[in-house]
């Protein structure tokens, strides 16, 4: 065979090879890790790769602009330089009432977080068919690790309920100049009770 007929069919395999283990991916477990599903991996105006993470603890599922992890406080959240998604499940009595625990937070932000500014709400919007209680806010999270400046972010808020005893919050955070109400909500879209 040829030099270049060889090479061409060797590269023939190794990009076949390649198609091929991109196209298994991996399918998401019950282990409370961020997995990848085929078709889960999303760009979105230079936003981060959504990847799906589904907990084993609280039984939920959802799209974050990278790869969550489990915290030891029962959270599970992703940090990028730009983004950011924090998930948090409130059970009990308190979880019965979506619209004051929306409340509460509003009062209680102000001096846990830098700067905060509610822009808008709480309100009651739907979501996947589902009545649930959504606020704006403004907020500083620090220096940018990549440019050296404030980061100031736009900060979104969800109270998602799955029952009267049980409710998540979901917080996403994008820097100003890149937030899109729609982005934000689409997000939120992707959580679902397992």
């Amino acid at each position: 065979m040829p030099k270049l007929l060889h090479r061409r069919v060797f590269s023939g395999f190794l990009i076949a090879g390649a198609f091929a283990l991109a196209a298994c991916g991996s399918s998401p477990t019950d282990t409370g890790q961020a997995a990848t599903t085929p078709g889960s991996e999303t760009i979105n105006n230079g936003e981060a790769v959504a990847v799906t993470y589904v907990d084993a603890h609280y039984h939920y599922r959802i799209d974050g602009p990278g790869r969550m992890s489990a915290n030891a406080d029962g959270t599970a959240s992703v940090i990028g330089p730009s983004e950011r998604l924090v998930v948090s499940v409130v059970q009990g009595s308190s979880a019965g009432d979506p619209a004051a625990l929306a409340r509460g937070d509003v009062n209680t932000l102000p001096s846990s977080t830098t700067n905060f500014h509610l822009v808008a709400g709480p309100g009651e919007i739907t979501l996947n068919g589902k009545k649930v209680q959504k606020f704006i806010f403004t907020y500083n999270a620090g220096t940018s690790p990549v440019t050296g400046k404030p980061l100031d972010l736009v900060g979104v808020r969800y109270y998602i309920p799955k029952d009267s005893a049980t409710v998540a919050v979901v917080t996403y955070g994008i820097v100003s100049n890149q937030y899109d109400p729609q982005g934000a909500d689409d997000i939120a879209l992707t959580f679902q009770w397992q």
